[in-house]
């Protein structure tokens, strides 16, 4: 199967859900989601047991894209992260717990309420601070007018 080229941007403080959906992609194209999701756990080969080596084969090469894949999608100064760890389900666990937190949500709400035109900014400037704050709420389906009628009162 012909692999196809993929232009996604690396994992960074900001794109962590739309992170995960583009990487799920592709590990699916890969065959390497199951892998990721431990339904299909890797292989244990015990002495004596017979074996087909191209399928062993094959499935070690599947555990290590998965793991590769994941590694080489995220910005340098988060790759140390899961640096040592082979195992793309981990690498997924660990990143989730370092990029999902709930502290994260109530950071980007005082990032938003604290955001203020600078003095000679241009409006376009300001407006693309705020979607550029905006996204991770949108990501993590948070409803910022919720928050904001809570001003209201």
């Amino acid at each position: 199967m012909e692999s196809m080229n993929f232009l996604i941007k690396p994992l960074d403080s900001t794109n962590y859900a739309t992170w995960c959906s583009f990487i799920k992609i592709l590990l699916l194209e890969r065959d390497c989601w199951d892998i990721v999701t431990e339904r299909e756990a890797a292989p244990v080969v015990k002495e004596g047991d017979k074996i087909d080596a191209r399928k062993f084969k094959e499935l070690n090469l599947r555990f290590n894209r998965a793991c590769t894949t994941i590694y080489m999608n995220l910005s340098p100064q988060y790759r140390t992260i899961i640096e040592g760890l082979t195992n793309g389900a981990e690498a997924w666990k660990k990143l989730k717990s370092h990029f999902q937190p709930d502290s994260r949500a109530k950071a980007l709400k005082q990032e938003f309420f604290s955001t203020v035109i600078e003095p000679d900014e241009s409006i376009g400037l300001y407006a693309s601070k705020l979607s550029r704050i905006i996204e991770p709420f949108r990501e993590a389906a948070i409803q910022l007018r919720a928050w904001t009628n809570v001003f209201n009162y």
